[in-house]
């Protein structure tokens, strides 16, 4: 049982460790872009929600003012829905794929048949290559959302009240998941290298026994 946690001391166990918290953090930060728009609640009972939040700075809506932030923010909430589940099913793939790596690394898979440390290092290369364009995808679509006009009739409309945190640009959590695929690549791409050096070492041990 120790050596099999050895691997986690490795550079690819470690490598792997990194690609399940960049998986993790990316399909947080996905969740948080995806969440619900914010906005009026509707709620006039309650005084305003975010009349309270910002210490009764501000007043809120009322009548059709209200009806129309509450529609604004729903069409808003639905244009970036699907950007925001196809970010989550990334993260959520690249967190199994980067566990199973892990299983298959402390049960000594590559030791019994080395050839998958090729075929390890292949879905490395394409999960790198392919993060590429889909990183281009998820911000150009969400740039394409924030050009809308729907977002820029929500930024004018709460605006007129006061509300801030509203603009129509990228917010922390989705510059976030950017940076994360962007190290997710580099983290695939070392393990490709290190999958290939990994093959290399377990060849050699095969044909030279005496030395292990």
């Amino acid at each position: 049982e120790r050596r099999r946690c050895r691997y986690l001391c490795t550079a690819r166990g470690c490598c792997h460790m990194v690609q399940v918290l960049l998986a993790a953090l990316l399909l947080v930060c996905s969740s948080v872009s995806g969440g619900p728009a914010g906005g009026y609640t509707g709620l006039p009972a309650l005084g305003g929600i975010y009349y309270y939040h910002y210490g009764g700075a501000y007043s809120g809506f009322s009548g059709a003012e209200g009806e129309r932030a509450q529609q604004l923010d729903q069409h808003f909430y639905l244009l970036k829905l699907p950007i925001a589940k196809a970010a989550m099913a990334a993260g959520g793939c690249f967190l199994v794929f980067s566990c199973i790596l892990i299983l298959i690394g402390v049960l000594r898979v590559s030791w019994r048949f080395p050839a998958w440390l090729l075929i390890e290092c292949t879905l490395d290369i394409a999960i790198a290559v392919g993060t590429v364009p889909a990183l281009y995808y998820f911000l150009h679509s969400l740039m394409g959302v924030y050009n809308s006009s729907v977002c820029k009739e929500r930024e004018q409309l709460y605006q007129s009240k006061g509300y801030r945190g509203f603009w129509c640009s990228l917010h922390g959590a989705e510059v976030a998941a950017g940076l994360l695929g962007c190290m997710a690549t580099v983290a695939y791409l070392s393990s490709a290298v290190l999958a290939v050096r990994g093959y290399r070492t377990v060849h050699q041990q095969k044909q030279k026994p005496g030395q292990l």
